[in-house]
Formats: C-alpha cells, sequence, structure tokens
C-alpha cells in the first residue's frame, strides 16, 4: 500500500505541476498561449481565464485530503480539458499537439487509476478490521 500511495503523488505531483503552469499561462494570457488558443485553435479570448480558473479549482480539490467523490469530478473535468486539447489540435492539423495531449491524459488516468486503489485498500482494511471486531457498518 506504501508503494501505491508514493507513485500515486509522485505522478499526481508531476501531473498537477504541468496543469499548474498552463492554468497560470491561461490566467496571466502569456503571448504564446494567447496566440496559439486564439488565432491557431479560434476560441476567444475569455475562454483562457475561464479554462485556468478550473484548472486551479481542480488542482486545489485533489490536493485536498478525503472527499473523494469531489476528486472524482475533478478528474473528470481535467480528462474533458484533455481530450478536448486533444480534439482541437487534431481538427486544425497539429498531430504532435494531439500527441502533447494523449501523454498528459495517460498521467491523469494513472493518477485516478492509483487513487481508486489507495481507496480500495482503506476501505478493504476498514472493513477486515470491523470484521475481526465484530462491528457492523452501513454501505451506501
Amino acid at each position: 500500500m506504501k508503494k501505491v500511495k508514493i507513485t500515486y503523488w509522485i505522478i499526481t505531483v508531476c501531473t498537477l505541476i504541468g496543469f499548474g503552469i498552463s492554468a497560470f499561462n491561461e490566467i496571466a494570457h502569456s503571448p504564446a498561449t494567447f496566440t496559439q488558443t486564439t488565432e491557431l485553435l479560434g476560441y476567444p479570448a475569455y475562454f483562457l481565464t475561464l479554462l485556468g480558473v478550473a484548472k486551479i479549482i481542480g488542482i486545489v480539490v485533489l490536493l485536498v485530503p478525503r472527499y473523494y467523490r469531489l476528486k472524482e469530478w475533478a478528474y473528470a473535468g481535467l480528462t474533458i480539458d484533455c481530450i478536448s486539447a486533444f480534439w482541437s489540435q487534431m481538427a486544425v492539423g497539429n498531430p504532435k499537439g494531439s500527441i502533447q495531449s494523449v501523454v498528459v491524459i495517460t498521467f491523469v488516468l494513472l493518477s485516478y487509476y492509483l487513487l481508486l486503489r489507495m481507496e480500495r485498500g482503506v476501505t478493504t482494511a476498514s472493513a477486515a478490521t470491523s470484521s475481526r471486531t465484530g462491528e457492523q457498518k452501513a454501505v451506501l
């Protein structure tokens, strides 16, 4: 279980650093990000700020302990962001940019998978403890 937890945090922190840099560039309207998003991909300028704020909210949710249901929503949002980036890059004929999206979504999905493994490990361990002590827990 300890290996899974360490691997989860390494993968998750690397992923969130990437999303954090991306969010900063989008909120600050950095010239490279602004040009790519507005001119090459054709999105409106306000979309950058919206996307950057959404990424920051997702990052915060994933760093806060517990709240697994909320974390699932954050992972869903990051996955939708990656799929949208992939689709946008392919639509404008930039397969190199779409490969980057595939790499990022792989990290997001791996982080989510490891979170599920940790959550199930905790649930299994608590179920084993309660069965030894004779406790009954309600399943929601």
